[in-house]
């Protein structure tokens, strides 16, 4: 089972499984204007880094939209994770 921790004093997201670490994402909170830049995403945990990393930003941007926070992206796995996600809700036709 996952656990986020939002590491403010390292301004990052924490995921983490029982007893460790498996993935972060690093942001800058701009908390004059309601903003938050994420910047990379790294997994600790490689053998199931991309199933850490998605379930990572989920938990992210469910926790971003709770908070009424305007998102800008500079992480090329977040961008691919909300491109996906568009793509999986609005097929193509």
């Amino acid at each position: 089972m996952y656990t986020m921790l939002n590491n403010q004093e390292s301004s990052k997201y924490d995921l983490y499984l029982p007893g460790k670490l498996v993935a972060a994402l690093h942001y800058k909170l701009e908390s004059e204007e309601s903003e938050i830049m994420l910047i990379y995403c790294e997994a600790i945990d490689t053998e199931e880094a991309a199933h850490h990393c998605t379930e990572l930003m989920r938990r992210v941007l469910d926790d971003v939209k709770s908070r009424r926070l305007k998102l800008t992206i500079t992480c090329p796995i977040a961008r691919k994770f909300i491109a996906l996600g568009k793509r999986a809700t609005h097929p193509q036709k």
